[in-house]
């Protein structure tokens, strides 16, 4: 397109490594979260450009900003770029490069956020203000959002956005992280995953509660108890199940392979070929996490000495459902798994379960025709991620959402998401700023 060809990405590479670099520069590690000082970061280059935002503050030093580009064409209802503020922890010892640095090195930018998900925020600004300089005439509102408190349940974020102020998140179309561009899924051919829904999360936690002792002669007690309830779930996980999403993922994965794979992921619940394509999904983490209720220990708690038994002991599972997975079934199972009465399960609520975003829609066909733009080689594929976003809130209101950091990741870049040495490569970044604009300029010009 001609605003896109026109552009100097010398100087936008440079520009956006350096905002991303600052970006990351300021911890906002969830909790406690800090998001204020963000905002003031974004509000500062927006109004750089003449872009007016303004803030709403969910709790103390809790803000969230909301900016706009609006059109005087009021015949299309608004697109909104989503992305959040905060991360999650990160422990510098095990790091190579200072998480909170936000080191240039290697082509790469390093640091937390660097993907997740401080990426999306640089790659989502530089498209807007790419498109302000520009001066071109917009179709419809463009709203940027940067929202606190994601990593940790969204209630201080999106959730308080849409309940306090719907009208400025008014929209027809949302784009928010979920879905990624990868290599290894189909070879080395490109696969961009655009999210269209989501599994649930649930903050699940055992408590064994007893008497403790001397550690000579206390056994027995309740981090006994805990740690054989805790073997008793190791690997707990739920059998593999389909829905139109995740079957329609397979069907379109098929198109990459010979005859004989391609049969197998076009018929994943046939007896023969599902027994095939589930000890394959083995290999690969996150297409066996889509289809499955997963169960992970996170968090285990007890003691205070090296020579006093506790009397009590807590472990937090963080578990991710199916849509279609009732709570109550599903604790029913992992109880049958403890197999110890004695263990406290208890469970936070089970989110609700909207339909999918459709990919019948004007973004969804705009976004896989900017990716086929830009990676012409790529195969673009709606999923069910395994992880919870923020879509979810929109989903809920029937508004359609969509997920993707539009970059592709290696393996070991992917792996760094919640992870040691997140980074995203400078030529990554800019990829996806083309695809962005690509996106806006099909859909708001």
């Amino acid at each position: 397109m001609p605003v896109n060809a026109a552009l100097n990405w010398d100087q936008i590479q440079r520009e956006a490594t350096d905002i991303l670099s600052r970006y990351i520069r300021l911890d906002t590690s969830n909790p406690p979260g800090g998001e204020s000082k963000a905002v003031e970061f974004l509000a500062r280059l927006l109004a750089g450009d003449g872009i007016e935002s303004r803030t709403y503050q969910s709790a103390p030093g809790r803000d969230n900003l909301v900016a706009r580009l609006r059109s005087s064409d009021t015949q299309s209802p608004p697109l909104l770029l989503l992305h959040h503020m905060d991360v999650v922890a990160a422990n510098p010892q095990l790091w190579s490069k200072p998480p909170f640095d936000g080191l240039i090195r290697d082509g790469h930018v390093w640091g937390r956020g660097a993907i997740d998900d401080k990426g999306l925020g640089a790659i989502h600004l530089m498209a807007m203000l790419l498109l302000k300089r520009a001066a071109v005439p917009l179709k419809r509102d463009l709203i940027f959002m940067a929202v606190a408190d994601e990593e940790e349940g969204g209630s201080l974020g999106t959730r308080w956005m849409l309940d306090n102020q719907p009208a400025e998140v008014q929209c027809e179309y949302v784009w928010d992280e979920g879905g990624v561009g990868s290599v290894g899924i189909t070879g080395n051919r490109p696969v961009f995953t655009i999210s269209v829904q989501e599994k649930r999360s649930v903050v699940v936690r055992l408590k064994a509660y007893g008497r403790g002792g001397h550690g000579s002669v206390a056994s027995g007690g309740p981090l006994d108890r805990l740690v054989r309830a805790l073997h008793g779930i190791q690997g707990f996980a739920g059998d593999v199940r389909f829905n139109s999403v995740t079957r329609r993922f397979f069907e379109q994965l098929a198109e990459t392979q010979t005859s004989l794979a391609g049969w197998i992921m076009r018929h994943p619940e046939a007896p023969v070929s599902g027994s095939i394509l589930r000890r394959q999904l083995r290999k690969v983490h996150t297409l066996n996490a889509m289809l499955r209720d997963t169960v992970t220990v996170t968090v285990v708690q007890a003691g205070v000495n090296s020579n006093v038994a506790p009397d009590e002991a807590e472990a937090v599972l963080d578990v991710r459902l199916l849509p279609d997975t009732p709570l109550e079934d599903f604790l029913q199972r992992l109880n049958r798994a403890i197999n110890d009465e004695s263990i406290e399960v208890t469970a936070t609520d089970s989110p609700p379960s909207p339909p999918p975003s459709s990919t019948d829609t004007a973004m969804f066909q705009a976004m896989r025709r900017a990716v086929l733009t830009q990676v012409p080689e790529a195969l673009v594929a709606s999923m069910q991620t395994p992880v919870a976003t923020d879509s979810r809130f929109f989903r809920e209101r029937g508004i359609n959402a969509y997920g993707l950091i539009p970059v592709v990741l290696t393996p070991e870049e992917l792996g760094s998401i919640h992870g040691v040495d997140e980074r995203i490569s400078v030529q990554g970044l800019v990829q996806g700023i083309k695809i962005a604009l690509d996106v806006l300029l099909d859909m708001c010009t």
